[in-house]
């Protein structure tokens, strides 16, 4: 069964919903209107009466009459209400501005790091030896060792705070974090990331700080890669020889090759843990993988809880191996590790989805998690990465990942009041996507899965069954289509069936029950 092709709005000549221009995009408004609706107060305007994104009940389209009768040079007495008298004049994006454009601006020359020593010394002093920094007993009141540097990082961290909409107090932390670091290092030493890290101690957000030293020449990022930690602590035991040849496997699965794609983080840490068990107990036996024999794969994979599961990752590491060519042969070949075990997606009972429906009250995100999960039967990962354009309220159309669909009245409620609720606690967060926490609101991620489960722990149930629950709905309201399930939630061809089975098997129960 082929998966359906999802389709993108193409490119074309199309008038914009909101200021009604014509012009050349391919959403539903232009670019001026998508950035006034981020700021839009209401829903309706008090000059032309349609519904659409207003300010102080004005529409842009009403402002952009007012404006054009005004003239260019009137800026300040401006009668909104105009086009309630004149009417609109329509008009070609890009074009309301007088003949020429304005005159270009001048923008502030960027600040570039000004160098001590204009004239090379004629001697340097060597480092003995890099002995690491201890910013514990380091004031930010010290003298500066770099006042230029110093200077410089207090520029970049403003410009950044404007476009993150960071606070005046992480602004001030930021910048006595620069002072305190500026204080210790020299004109031309770098900074490494691990001194940076250490301002968390002095109550300074160190995220913030290395996002200023970013793209800089001066900046050292000496973090160690978190999956090479995991590895060296669970596989430290192994001998040298296999070591090589897991490392090679693990290097395949994160980089890739021209033939294969790299692998998520979290896949690559799923295949680890289910090949860790194995090399534990066989480990010591063997000075390299070339000697692990089939019936020791047999023997081990004979009671294991999850053998599928583990099969399916030893028959990837000896996969690669002898791909290439560290491995004589592949001790895996002909071994069946056994069918997955699937589930049977179960609808929830009434009780269940009145508990869901008195918890979302309480919270406004969790309002909207719920919504999105138990009407468009969208994932976690979805839902934490929904940008704000792509929700489209006054138009009632939701389009994650460009699937374009209809926006529900319970839906939109929720999401219009998480946004007031946004706005009171963050209100110059520029962060880009829908859900935002306390972490990421001065930032431009998403937030994570630890705040996702902590913010649906109050659910009776997770979010896999609120999503399992709609699907199924669907499937029984369309007489169990699995094309329609496939089209309607970006399902493929085996979890399309898995549900309409399910539909199936309930429906001939109940049957059965009533004969």
């Amino acid at each position: 069964m082929r998966r359906p092709v999802r389709r993108l709005r193409p490119w074309a000549t199309r008038s914009c919903r909101d200021c009604l221009g014509w012009g050349w995009f391919d959403r539903p408004r232009c670019k001026a209107c998508w950035g006034f609706v981020a700021k839009a107060t209401s829903q309706h305007c008090d000059i032309c009466h349609r519904d659409v994104a207003a300010i102080e009940g004005v529409c842009r389209l009403c402002r952009r009459q007012a404006g054009l009768i005004a003239g260019p040079h009137n800026k300040t007495s401006v009668d909104l209400t105009a086009a309630a008298r004149t009417g609109h004049q329509l008009f070609i994006i890009g074009t309301l501005r007088p003949r020429g454009g304005p005159p270009p601006r001048q923008d502030p020359p960027e600040p570039t790091r000004v160098t001590l020593h204009s004239v090379p010394p004629r001697w340097t002093e060597l480092m003995l030896f890099d002995m690491p920094r201890n910013l514990r007993g380091v004031s930010s009141k010290q003298p500066l060792l770099d006042p230029e540097l110093a200077a410089f990082l207090t520029i970049r961290a403003a410009r950044i705070a404007e476009l993150r909409g960071w606070p005046s107090r992480t602004v001030g932390s930021v910048g006595r974090g620069i002072r305190i670091l500026c204080a210790v290092h020299r004109p031309g030493e770098r900074i490494r990331a691990s001194t940076i890290s250490q301002l968390t101690h002095t109550a300074v957000p160190a995220n913030h700080v290395l996002e200023v030293f970013e793209d800089l020449e001066i900046f050292l990022d000496d973090r160690p890669d978190s999956l090479d930690r995991w590895c060296q602590k669970h596989f430290a035991f192994l001998a040298p020889d296999i070591r090589a040849e897991l490392d090679t496997w693990i290097g395949l699965l994160r980089h890739g090759t021209s033939r294969r794609r790299p692998r998520a983080r979290s896949t690559v840490v799923t295949l680890l843990r289910l090949v860790l068990p194995f090399l534990t107990e066989y480990g010591g036996k063997y000075a390299t993988l070339r000697q692990v024999k089939r019936d020791d794969l047999a023997t081990w994979l004979t009671n294991r809880p999850h053998r599928a599961y583990e099969a399916s990752a030893l028959r990837s590491l000896f996969g690669t191996l002898k791909a290439e060519r560290l491995i004589f042969s592949n001790p895996m070949r002909g071994i069946k590790g056994g069918r997955l075990t699937t589930t049977i997606p179960a609808s929830l009972t009434t009780e269940e989805v009145e508990s869901v429906a008195q918890a979302a009250q309480r919270d406004p995100a969790l309002r909207v998690v719920v919504a999105l999960s138990g009407i468009h039967a969208l994932a976690a990962h979805q839902i934490r990465t929904l940008l704000l354009d792509q929700v489209d309220l006054a138009g009632c159309r939701l389009d994650p990942e460009n699937l374009n669909r209809p926006l529900d009245e319970y839906t939109a409620e929720a999401i219009t009041d998480y946004l007031d609720y946004r706005r009171g606690r963050w209100p110059n967060s520029t962060n880009p996507y829908l859900l935002i926490s306390r972490n990421t609101a001065t930032t431009t991620t998403a937030v994570g899965t630890f705040w996702m489960d902590k913010l649906v722990r109050p659910l009776p149930v997770g979010l896999d069954r609120l999503r399992q629950d709609r699907i199924l709905e669907e499937a029984l309201a369309s007489g169990a289509d699995p094309l329609h399930l496939a089209h309607v939630f970006s399902l493929g061809a085996k979890t399309s069936l898995r549900y309409t089975t399910a539909v199936a098997v309930s429906a001939a129960e109940h049957e059965s029950r009533t004969c």
